[in-house]
């Protein structure tokens, strides 16, 4: 069998999704010893040169220490869980940092962040970076961030970062693009690009149960405690002490990509502080930034320079996104959607250092 075969098993579409009544840890435990029993199926990877036993061998000790993390964390003990999460990762079975997928985004990579803002009053750029240090009280758990520990996350698309936010109103936010004046290296848990790279499928595959506890769709989003996070948390935590990796970039969990009609790469992007401070912004992350001023759908409309009919297709094209399904079996060009237009508005915007925008 080839590696890149067995991965096109439905079991390895994500993101995944609990059953009602199912506890978080046994949803977890089963999927795990579901996909232990996927690999005892094997006989052997014919497009790899890497015998099927050292895959199972790793797997089962990669396996193990993330549910021993998960028990760890639920008896109480983050300290020890973040433990079990480092030596599944690096120990003398397997030192998985060595597989990881280290994605570079160049510089001058667009992204893009909303913010929740009724009014038509543009929101100063700086209101879209990180929650500042002496507003660390407002950062609530999220997926790749612990509460009162600021995290930027950025979308490869507004389209992401509108999803991100469970679809709020085209009058309810405003929107900005943020670019990068240095290199932003990665660990990216994305799906491989390259269907003739049989190397990444098996990078794919030896961390496919990583990829996994960080994909889960959270069930009960007004719940103050997401179990769903708790893999994800303790990884950035991981990251942070690697001074060589700036952050995590993984697919939305908000598209149900096994059903959608959505073409393209939908990523986000979770980059830690790297200091800590009682005010302002982390002066790491701003250096590494750009952005223009915010714009919203109804702004721009009213603008002189609002939107052009039929968008942008000629002249503004995002790299990253073809088609979004907005309604259900109807696929639409993005380009031509609000957000690929509100794109092609903000591509004419310049990008300014965050610091000299305040006033």
């Amino acid at each position: 069998m080839r590696i890149t075969d067995f991965l096109k098993n439905d079991f390895f579409s994500l993101p995944r999704v609990q059953s009602p009544k199912e506890d978080y840890m046994v949803f977890l435990n089963r999927i795990l010893k579901e996909y232990l029993s996927e690999l005892e199926q094997v006989e052997n990877f014919d497009d790899i040169g890497i015998q099927i036993d050292r895959i199972r061998e790793r797997q089962t000790h990669l396996v193990k220490h993330l549910k021993s993390a998960i028990s760890e964390y639920y008896a109480g003990k983050p300290a020890s869980a973040l433990s079990e999460l480092e030596f599944g990762l690096t120990s003398e079975i397997k030192n998985f940092e060595e597989i990881l997928n280290i994605r570079e985004f160049q510089t001058k990579t667009d992204f893009y962040r909303i913010r929740i803002h009724k009014l038509n009053y543009p929101l100063k750029p700086e209101h879209f970076f990180h929650i500042p240090f002496n507003l660390r009280g407002k950062v609530k758990t999220q997926r790749f961030s612990i509460p009162g520990f600021p995290s930027l996350y950025l979308g490869t698309s507004s389209y992401v970062c509108w999803e991100e936010l469970s679809r709020p109103s085209l009058s309810d936010f405003q929107i900005v693009r943020v670019t990068n004046t240095d290199i932003l290296k990665v660990i990216d848990l994305s799906p491989p690009k390259n269907n003739n790279d049989s190397y990444d499928y098996y990078k794919y595959l030896m961390i496919w149960p990583l990829v996994f506890a960080c994909s889960v769709r959270v069930r009960t989003p007004e719940d103050y405690f997401k179990p769903e996070y708790i893999i994800p948390q303790l990884l950035l935590q991981w990251v942070r002490k690697n001074d060589r990796i700036d952050g995590v970039s993984y697919q939305t969990t908000h598209i149900d990509y096994k059903n959608s009609l959505s073409k393209g790469e939908f990523l986000n992007v979770a980059l830690p502080v790297k200091e800590n401070k009682t005010r302002g912004l982390c002066s790491h992350l701003e250096s590494k930034f750009l952005m223009t001023e915010s714009i919203s759908f109804q702004l721009n409309e009213a603008s002189s320079a609002g939107l052009v009919d039929g968008g942008g297709v000629e002249s503004f094209k995002n790299i990253n996104v073809q088609e979004i399904e907005l309604i259900k079996n109807v696929p639409t060009n993005y380009a031509f959607s609000i957000f690929g237009r509100l794109e092609e508005a903000l591509s004419k915007m310049d990008a300014k250092r965050i610091i000299k925008q305040k006033h």
